[in-house]
């Protein structure tokens, strides 16, 4: 009984002592914020309700109760506490939009991924009148490259038509550049000794994002017809410590236990030679862009480098730059541009470009009808 006592009275202690500290959550958490006392707040009871919050978010030791709830559900009922994440066969972490995506369930219909790829077209011949080009690009999708793991309530849907698959027959009627690197990861699936998608990760490793920048810098070499010095590869390191971001989904289920273990590939390299040409790009995409960026060695490739994320926030890879596109003079820095590269993975080709598209073509094409 005393000792039953002891247990119930630590969370109080150490919520009044700190004699122990806690590792932080990983993910979306965050402690609520204290509300100061107010008659008003009290009659309404806004005042009671946010002080519960921040009276439960500082209880001693939460991280680690949180930690073990969150253990429990998932090893236990396959119960993932993380917006959209479930867990699949033999330990593979899923998030739900990128099945969907795969299965055809936002499929946003012909002629809207018509409508999309006749201004694409159009935007690209303007740019290569001005002696720029533009590529679509495909980032390769976990949901993709491994379906046999999929839950079990997942397993047996019917694949219908999906948003990728429309573009590329589009884009290949209509002679958009594009580059499918989801389809070149997946025929290396069984032939590749590194990882190219992890268990505990939902986007492409880092090994993968070497070699994704690296075909995509030598799709540029042809299209453009030059020569681009690429960053080489003096070894491999070899690890089961998943670094920048390779567990990123799973690091935020804040579990006690890995639910894998795994060796990653992360390969060393040296910047290339002096000479050749670095053209500049400026990529438009969502995450799985954003990951090639930085850790693809693309600033080594590109003299100026710049990543457009989802058409709302820009940073220089470069120099670290940041701001936002409303702030930003797009239009301008596009003129000195080489390459527009537009870079989704499956799940956000649903809304391809976030806006460029549509504001591109009418500053192109300003008398067209809408």
């Amino acid at each position: 009984m005393l000792f039953l006592l002891i247990i119930l009275c630590l969370p109080f202690a150490e919520q009044c002592f700190s004699f122990i500290t806690s590792g932080p959550l990983d993910g979306g958490y965050k402690d609520a914020d204290d509300v100061t006392f107010s008659v008003q707040g009290w009659l309404d009871g806004t005042y009671q309700h946010q002080k519960e919050k921040y009276l439960n978010d500082k209880v001693g030791f939460r991280p680690d109760l949180v930690r073990l709830n969150s253990q429990i559900d998932y090893s236990l009922f396959d119960i993932c506490h993380s917006v959209w994440t479930v867990r699949g066969r033999d330990n593979y972490v899923f998030q739900n939009p990128y099945i969907e995506a795969y299965l055809g369930d936002d499929f946003i219909g012909y002629k809207k991924v018509l409508e999309n790829s006749i201004k694409l077209k159009a935007i690209q011949d303007t740019l290569g009148h001005l002696g720029k080009s533009l590529i679509l690009v495909y980032a390769a999708s976990k949901a993709s490259f491994y379906p046999e793991y999929f839950p079990d309530d997942r397993q047996h849907e019917q694949k219908k038509m999906t948003n990728q698959e429309a573009y590329k027959r589009a884009a290949d009627s209509l002679g958009i550049n594009q580059v499918d690197l989801d389809a070149w990861f997946l025929s290396m699936k069984h032939t590749s000794k590194e990882l190219l998608f992890a268990k505990q990760g939902i986007h492409w490793t880092t090994y993968g994002v070497v070699l994704a920048a690296d075909s995509l810098m030598r799709y540029v070499e042809k299209l453009r017809n030059i020569k681009i010095h690429h960053p080489v590869w003096t070894g491999m390191e070899h690890t089961t410590k998943p670094d920048h971001g390779d567990n990123d989904v799973v690091k935020g289920l804040n579990l006690i236990f890995p639910v894998a273990t795994e060796t990653f590939c992360y390969p060393i390299v040296r910047e290339p030679d002096t000479g050749g040409i670095k053209p500049n790009v400026i990529y438009i995409g969502d995450s799985y862009a954003f990951k090639m960026l930085c850790f693809g060695h693309m600033k080594e490739m590109n003299t100026q480098c710049e990543y457009w994320g989802y058409f709302d926030d820009v940073h220089v890879i470069n120099n670290g730059k940041f701001t936002y596109i409303r702030d930003y003079d797009w239009k301008g820095a596009m003129n000195t541009a080489d390459c527009i590269v537009l870079e989704y993975t499956a799940f956000n080709l649903r809304n391809l470009g976030n806006g460029f598209i549509d504001q591109a073509y009418d500053f192109y094409y300003p008398n067209k009808k809408k």
